[in-house]
């Protein structure tokens, strides 16, 4: 293939960065520029101007990204190109399958995932008699993975464990290495620490993979930066491509500066900044333009649309969530009616919380949705056990109910004493909720099981006598008091968003009475859901739609508090950073977008009055006239 059909139909920006060939280069992509075309086509443009496949190294964050690349390279080539390519972590494993021999050990050694990282330190924890909380595993894991994903020391970020996690997470390392095995920070760690240290194997790599090309820049956290650093050197053939307005992975551990500063670390690096949106209409751009100028640290763009005007943004005021939730399923049964598919849909929200609603709307107007990647409310494990709960209440032979519960929180039953309470109460046909009061009489098992069967036993008594004719939102408040499943929760690493989804759950059944209609509509919502056709509208937080695109897009919720999250008010780092996310889900649309808040919201159990976001005003700003004024859709 010549040249010249590689840049053929590159737009002049495009082609700058496609016909660059020496140096570092600074590609801007701006939201739906083509910048997976542009990568792939200066890929392919390297090797027809000579550069051997082998020596080019183009890092990604996921590996359908580097899956895309490879199919798209081929289909240029006409061949296989033996690029290497694929994620951070994927080089990380390569890398250390050739070189881990020089830190002792084998090139088989084993990879840990999450699970596999938890599991062992349970074990530590154990072993050091050191008993945790629910969830103390995963808080100890998320701390080591972010020490080393940010180059941080533990000092800087532990803090609220009820003991020093230094002796707990150096036996980790000790019996990772025993095990000849690397967890995924360590895929970067490792390598970066061993090229840092070892100027021999440093200028080695670098003769290697002497074009480096990464997409996604604005996503990588500092322990990603420095290999990247390590592997490019003062003035290497570095190429990064991202967009400093589409960072929003701060809270782990991503640092939208190194993009920020790139030129100043090579200080003789081109830069091309792409800014023809062939995603959305010129109304979308002109709107999230409008938000984003509104950040300090960050790049001017001006992206211009090649599909027209198009249709006003909306930002629309309701009463409360209920009516937003019905407004926007009305919205959308009218979008399918006038012939729209499901899956061109997308509802975005920036807390799992505002699910909910939502779903439930949905089902009332039998809308086929999915959750994208991610958990429907009702089958969030927090929402799961309140439910569990609920069902022993009214069928106490519900024995996979009691098992779910019987040891949530924990409090030392394990799966054997389940298995004999289930035969225990077979054997004298009861139920098994009342089982276990007879269970503890017999003292059919010892120790800490016994223990455990009677602190349920005490609590599943009074939580029976508590129930009475009160409401389920009161009945579930007692038993979050009763059990302490609450506090259990806010140990963990994701407990905040946990507890909100239980403060949903209750909010959602105050004056509901009737607990065995309650669980049947539960349990039919989830088989609407499961039965429904194969086009589905998509539901999914503003952070899990990156690198998406819709033809519709409806973000709710649009409140002080919930956007921006009131966890990222305090600094303008945060409100940055939020800023970019709303720009995220904005920019996902490619004909319409509908904003929208609401007066009354119910917030943790109690219906509160909400203020419209501050991100609204800057939206509808007067020289910005893609958005329509407020109006009240309250019907």
């Amino acid at each position: 293939m010549s040249r010249d059909l590689i840049l053929d139909g590159l737009n002049p920006q495009q082609k700058r960065a496609v016909k660059h060939t020496k140096g570092p280069l600074l590609v801007f992509a701006g939201a739906g520029s083509g910048k997976t075309r542009v990568i792939v086509h200066r890929v392919a443009n390297l090797i027809i101007r000579g550069v051997s496949p082998k020596e080019i190294l183009c890092l990604t964050f996921t590996n359908k990204a580097a899956g895309e690349m490879k199919d798209r390279l081929r289909a240029i080539l006409g061949e296989e190109a033996p690029v290497w390519a694929g994620t951070f972590h994927a080089f990380g494993a390569w890398f250390l399958r050739q070189e881990a021999s020089r830190i002792g050990y084998p090139s088989s050694f084993a990879i840990y995932d999450e699970a596999d990282q938890r599991s062992l330190i349970s074990k530590c924890l154990k072993e050091l008699d050191i008993k945790p909380g629910r969830g103390m595993s995963g808080a100890l894991a998320w701390l080591a993975n972010f020490a080393r994903d940010t180059m941080q020391d533990l000092n800087e970020i532990a803090c609220g464990l009820p003991f020093d996690p230094y002796p707990v997470l150096a036996l980790y390392e000790k019996r990772k290495r025993e095990s000849h095995a690397f967890d995924f920070a360590d895929l970067i760690f490792a390598p970066l620490t061993m090229l840092s240290s070892d100027e021999d194997l440093r200028d080695a790599y670098r003769s290697r993979f002497p074009y480096l090309l990464v997409d996604e820049y604005q996503d990588t956290n500092p322990a990603q930066y420095l290999l990247l650093m390590s592997l490019a050197g003062d003035g290497g053939n570095l190429c990064v491509v991202g967009d400093d307005d589409q960072a929003i992975y701060g809270w782990r551990g991503a640092d939208v500066g190194n993009i920020l500063k790139f030129r100043d670390d090579f200080p003789r690096a081109q830069v091309v900044v792409l800014e023809q949106n062939y995603r959305s209409t010129g109304a979308i751009l002109e709107a999230a333009s409008s938000l984003i100028c509104h950040n300090r640290h960050r790049v001017p763009k001006d992206l211009k649309s090649v599909r027209g005007r198009g249709k006003e943004v909306a930002v629309r005021e309701f009463t409360d969530d209920a009516m937003e939730a019905a407004g926007i399923a009305q919205a959308i049964e009218k979008l399918i009616a006038s012939g729209a598919s499901p899956d061109s849909i997308g509802v975005l929200y920036r807390v799992n919380s505002l699910s909910r609603v939502i779903e439930e709307a949905f089902a009332q107007w039998r809308i086929p949705y999915t959750v994208y990647r991610g958990t429907r409310f009702y089958e969030n494990r927090e929402i799961k056990d309140l439910l569990a709960y609920l069902r022993i209440l009214v069928n106490p032979r519900d024995e996979e109910a009691l098992a779910r519960v019987i040891n949530v929180p924990h409090r030392g039953v394990g799966e054997k004493t389940i298995d004999i309470l289930r035969q225990y109460a077979r054997d004298r046909r009861i139920p098994i909720a009342y089982a276990v009061g007879e269970a503890v009489i017999d003292r059919v098992v010892s120790g800490a099981q016994l223990k455990g069967l009677e602190e349920f036993h005490r609590i599943y008594a009074e939580i029976v006598c508590r129930a009475g004719m009160n409401d389920i939102a009161s009945i579930l408040g007692g038993i979050l008091e009763v059990t302490g499943y609450e506090e259990a929760l806010k140990t963990e690493p994701d407990g905040e968003d946990r507890v909100n989804n239980i403060r949903e759950l209750i909010a959602s059944t105050v004056d509901v009475r009737d607990i065995g209609r309650y669980l049947e509509e539960k349990s039919l919502m989830s088989r609407l859901d499961k039965d429904a056709g194969e086009e589905r509208v998509s539901i999914m937080t503003l952070h899990m739609s990156k690198g998406l695109e819709f033809n519709y897009v409806f973000i709710p919720g649009l409140e002080e508090g919930i956007l921006p999250h009131s966890r990222s008010m305090d600094t303008d780092r945060g409100i940055e950073e939020e800023r970019r996310l709303l720009y995220v889900g904005i920019t996902r649309a490619k004909k319409e977008v509908s904003l929208s808040w609401s007066k009354y919201r119910t917030i943790y159990g109690r219906e509160e009055f909400q203020t419209p976001s501050t991100f609204l005003p800057e939206i509808l700003q007067e020289d910005a006239p893609a958005v329509t004024e407020l109006c009240a859709e309250n019907s």
